[in-house]
């Protein structure tokens, strides 16, 4: 049978499974919509016939596969650290990413359907972070690395934005010093290789942005202060340092940085300074605190 015959017939099968499908959809509590109804039935006759995805029939039948399956690639990630495929900030970072991937998806399910373009958009970002944990590089640190989660990081902030756990203007911020991480890579990867200095450097770096987005398993807990994430920052490196996890002489170079900031935190406190400085402030913050916590 030619293709236009099949779809004749395809449009004719549809034509009379509808009805039926909307008769049984009516003695539900919910009614869909008739364009849901029609959504779900096309992905549940023809899906594979049209080169829909499982998570495309997902998507139309008014599913979130995307979040129902965090758990599982949760799971994945704790395999591939495990087996030593993919360091522990890499997949830490994955599943944030993972985590902004699933807040996407609800934001465009918010009116009740997901459409073609969203979907083909969805089903990319989720691609590009399966193959980046089969990779064993985790998509950081390796070349191309921070360029590959652009996107993803990107897709978080925005959602933050969204929940308004982020001004606008600290989005924009955060997108730059992003885009500053990527160009830092890029000179880094000029003689063709990463050094383990650079690599830790630009893993640092990432994890301070992504405490930053504030989209961890903690996010939902009362943002610290400035002065109460200082005050906890000189205990974490004396507990760094006491497991080995960070030397003398980089605990003592901390140090003198969280004085720096102490400072100047203190100073901001008596002034009305503006975003741009408080997000400043942030950022050191957070750098110090990735490197407390190697």
């Amino acid at each position: 049978m030619s293709r236009p015959a099949r779809l004749t017939c395809a449009i004719a099968a549809l034509s009379v499974a509808l009805p039926a499908f909307a008769a049984g959809a009516a003695s539900a509590q919910t009614t869909p919509r008739p364009e849901d109804q029609l959504g779900a039935l096309v992905g549940a006759l023809f899906g594979d016939r049209l080169g829909l995805s499982a998570m495309d029939q997902a998507w139309l039948r008014g599913q979130r596969p995307l979040r129902d399956g965090q758990s599982q690639f949760g799971g994945r990630i704790d395999a591939a650290v495990r087996a030593g495929t993919v360091s522990v900030s890499a997949g830490t970072r994955l599943r944030a990413d993972y985590t902004g991937l699933v807040d996407l998806e609800t934001r465009y399910a918010a009116d009740g359907r997901i459409t073609a373009q969203e979907r083909a958009d969805l089903n990319s970002r989720y691609n590009a972070l399966i193959q980046t944990l089969d990779s064993g590089a985790a998509g950081y640190g390796e070349t191309g690395g921070a360029a590959a989660g652009r996107a993803a990081f990107d897709s978080r902030v925005d959602a933050a934005v969204a929940a308004r756990r982020l001004t606008r203007t600290e989005a924009t911020r955060l997108k730059a010093d992003y885009q500053a991480v990527i160009q830092l890579e890029a000179r880094y990867q000029a003689d063709g290789v990463l050094s383990a200095s650079e690599r830790a450097d630009l893993d640092s770096r990432l994890d301070a942005l992504d405490t930053r987005v504030g989209d961890g398993p903690n996010a939902t807990a009362p943002a610290m202060t400035a002065r109460q994430r200082l005050a906890a920052l000189d205990t974490a490196v004396t507990t760094s340092e006491r497991a080995g996890r960070i030397a003398r002489a980089e605990a003592a170079d901390i140090r003198v940085e969280l004085g720096d900031l102490q400072r100047l935190e203190a100073a901001y406190a008596r002034l009305s300074v503006s975003a741009d400085d408080s997000a400043y402030l942030d950022r050191r913050i957070g750098e110090l605190e990735s490197r407390a916590r190697r």
